[in-house]
């Protein structure tokens, strides 16, 4: 039996926040951007579990390379 090693987009998100050097400052901005609590953000998104809701993914993508680009 062979497993997918295709990188999912929640995978290409752990990589991408790995690389944000305030990720205070981007959860807070990230959140304020998306009407939602940063604390909720940090704990349930972008914690161990990584429950990024799929209609979120793609602008948290989008928020995580601009935040790279911009070096934040």
């Amino acid at each position: 039996m062979e497993t997918d090693t295709t990188p999912t987009k929640i995978d290409n998100i752990k990589n991408l926040y790995a690389q944000v050097g305030h990720k205070t400052n981007f959860t807070i901005e990230l959140a304020n951007a998306l009407g939602k609590s940063p604390q909720s953000l940090r704990v349930h998104w972008f914690g161990n579990f990584w429950s990024i809701p799929e209609e979120y993914q793609d602008t948290v993508v989008d928020f995580l390379q601009k935040t790279i680009k911009e070096g934040k």
